[in-house]
């Protein structure tokens, strides 16, 4: 479920929300600072709840999903708003959760 929420707060998507509204007529603005506040608290969110689930399934994968995922997203914003690459970001941190719940999902069926 995170992965959602992440997506849902992530500044780059809310960029593209903006874009979207503006259009329909519904316009929002977002000043700096409280665009990096929020890509701060949406990255840290991710790369905590998947050290979490790396550390409770001693499993590497979500963690490293979730750091290249933020990487690329940061990367991305640092270099001056490089679209492709955050949004290559936002798409590994986007099939990364969705895998492993999938994964989650389907041990918890195997147990019944």
């Amino acid at each position: 479920m995170l992965p959602f929420l992440a997506c849902a707060v992530c500044p780059v998507c809310l960029s593209n929300y903006a874009k979207l509204l503006s259009l329909a007529g519904m316009g929002f603005g977002m000043s700096e600072t409280h665009h990096l506040i929020l890509l701060a608290v949406a990255i840290s969110a991710s790369v905590i709840v998947s050290g979490w689930r790396s550390c409770r399934t001693k499993r590497l994968w979500p963690f490293a999903v979730a750091v290249t995922g933020s990487g690329l997203v940061l990367t991305g914003h640092m270099l001056g708003e490089v679209s492709r690459l955050e949004w290559t970001g936002v798409v590994v941190l986007f099939i990364g959760g969705i895998t492993e719940r999938l994964r989650l999902r389907k041990r918890v069926l195997a147990r019944v």
